[in-house]
């Protein structure tokens, strides 16, 4: 078997296992793939950087005190480390990918290959903003698995993928927040309306309010929910304030699991006081 028939045949088993886990969490069509990146391009460089390195040792060692040569020959060691490093981290990235579905998504990371299901996921969301004259948006997106598994999906904002990462976060990204709370807010609002209590982290929702462990307000009060620096904030007569009454207690979004079914169901319970939100 060549080299290319036997990457085909493990790119074909590949698949078979990833169909296998859609069958299994009952995930329905394939609707998009996204690529991820086992590599960010680093052995490249790594080995002009031993060639370089072993070059100028030899040389040194040769016309030189043999001792001068020992600074290029200790970098040569620390990176043929580093490539031995990157390249275990390549292989367990092998098959690295995230395939979505109509009622969930498989991501196969680090060996793994994880299903999950929309409607009875829990997801955890966490951005990072970074300025420059480059700047852009670090994602991240820690979903349980139908096996009660975590799974962290990353991606940035400006068409780079590094090593560990997907492509087109921002599009994965918006199907998995459409995908949960199309699946889960009318399980949620039936539980609300019900006269259940739904907690989203720090947070309750109720039918008559939406507070934490020291603060409440009615939905009568309530005229708008903004996330603000990365905090849950809710406006009140005019001002915005928090919930919570210290920076521990303060709701933070990325601690927020299904934070857009809690939008959603924000934005249904203060409607006929104060309409839709902005």
């Amino acid at each position: 078997m060549t080299g290319e028939q036997g990457q085909s045949h493990i790119q074909g088993q590949l698949q078979t296992s990833i169909d296998e886990a859609a069958n299994r969490g009952r995930l329905g069509a394939r609707v998009a793939t996204h690529p991820g990146a086992q590599s960010d391009g680093f052995r490249g460089c790594a080995v002009a950087a031993v060639v370089v390195l072993g070059g100028l040792g030899l040389v040194l060692a040769l016309t030189i005190e043999p001792l001068v040569a020992l600074l290029p020959g200790g970098l040569l060691v620390v990176v043929l480390i580093s490539i031995w490093v990157d390249q275990r981290t390549s292989k367990k990235n092998q098959g690295f990918r995230l395939d979505l579905y109509e009622h969930g998504l498989t991501a196969v990371v680090k060996g793994q290959i994880h299903a999950v299901r929309y409607d009875s996921t829990s997801v955890l969301q966490r951005s990072i903003r970074h300025t420059g004259a480059t700047g852009y948006t670090e994602h991240w997106y820690t979903l349980t698995d139908i096996d009660e598994r975590k799974v962290v999906l990353r991606g940035r904002s400006d068409g780079v993928v590094k090593k560990g990462q997907f492509a087109k976060p921002q599009e994965w990204g918006r199907a998995v927040q459409q995908g949960v709370t199309r699946e889960q807010f009318p399980k949620a609002l039936a539980a609300i309306d019900s006269g259940e209590s739904l907690s989203f982290g720090k947070l309750w929702i109720s039918r008559e309010a939406v507070g934490s462990a020291r603060d409440s307000a009615e939905w009568t009060q309530v005229e708008e929910v903004r996330v603000i620096e990365g905090y849950v904030k809710v406006k009140m007569a005019g001002k915005w304030r928090s919930l919570g009454a210290t920076a521990v207690t303060t709701p933070v979004v990325s601690e927020m699991p299904n934070f857009f079914v809690f939008l959603a169901l924000v934005d249904h319970l203060r409607r006929p006081w104060n309409g839709p939100a902005a």
